[in-house]
């Protein structure tokens, strides 16, 4: 069982793209590092090839995996399958390849909560594209997931209408609306949402109240020092997401 000796609230501890301070982030050798420690969950990011296959990546194009500035949804599949997705971060990962939604939902949906932000290039609207990636997400966690772990799922967007969406087609799981800009300060959000997820640096005591009087959950990321880690902490966050799960968790004294 995993317990904290902090005295102060048990928040969950979440994997930021795994654990990306270690191997290159939302690949299978980050997801596996963060999970030898005791942490709640993982999070990660998807995003669609061209034929409409949902793979785990945050940025919009190839620039940091092999240079190229070409769009993820502009590549089919096979393009990417065999293209080195790890000596970015250390020619140790080389082997690294791109891992599909699929393949991780199997791997992992039965040893962690999974913290699924779907990726959308839009804000306020919802493209075709979007509207797709999404509906392939909820067809292959409704197709992967056993039901006794469907509480263990979270979809996270920054995109509101994204959101409304995939809750009107599956209400099992967890909806977080991730907040920037004018989003922040909004007088309310909707009340299908589980929960609002915000930078460590914008949380605050009255962001906080707030929340719960709407009875949110509130995240906040990346908590990656002791200092972040205590604010969060103190402020009563539920969830705090970290690049480094090994320092947090050590700082926190967890044991599992």
């Amino acid at each position: 069982m995993k317990k904290s000796i902090t005295g102060r609230k048990k928040s969950l501890i979440v994997a930021h793209r795994g654990a990306k301070e270690e191997a290159p982030e939302n690949t299978r050798s980050a997801f596996d590092a963060a999970l030898k420690y005791p942490v709640d969950g993982v999070e990660f990011d998807v995003r669609s090839t061209r034929e409409g296959i949902p793979v785990i990546h945050h940025d919009k194009t190839l620039s940091r995996i092999t240079g190229s500035h070409r769009k993820i949804e502009s590549c089919f599949f096979n393009e990417l399958a065999d293209s080195d997705w790890g000596s970015w971060f250390s020619k140790n990962y080389s082997k690294e390849r791109i891992l599909t939604f699929e393949k991780a939902i199997d791997i992992y949906c039965r040893r962690t909560r999974l913290f699924i932000e779907i990726k959308s290039d839009e804000e306020y609207s919802l493209s075709e594209t979007s509207r797709i990636l999404t509906l392939k997400v909820l067809e292959i966690i409704k197709k992967k997931v056993p039901h006794k772990h469907s509480g263990s799922i979270y979809i996270l967007c920054f995109n509101p209408k994204l959101l409304e969406f995939a809750y009107g087609k599956a209400q099992a799981y967890k909806y977080v609306f991730n907040l920037s800009g004018a989003s922040l300060t909004q007088a309310s959000y909707p009340s299908y949402i589980h929960g609002l997820c915000l930078p460590i640096a914008n949380l605050s005591g009255g962001f906080i109240d707030k929340a719960r009087s709407g009875g949110y959950s509130v995240l906040t990321y990346s908590c990656n020092t002791p200092k972040q880690a205590v604010k969060a902490l103190d402020l009563g966050a539920d969830v705090i997401m970290t690049d480094s799960p090994g320092r947090i968790c050590s700082f926190l004294k967890r044991e599992i």
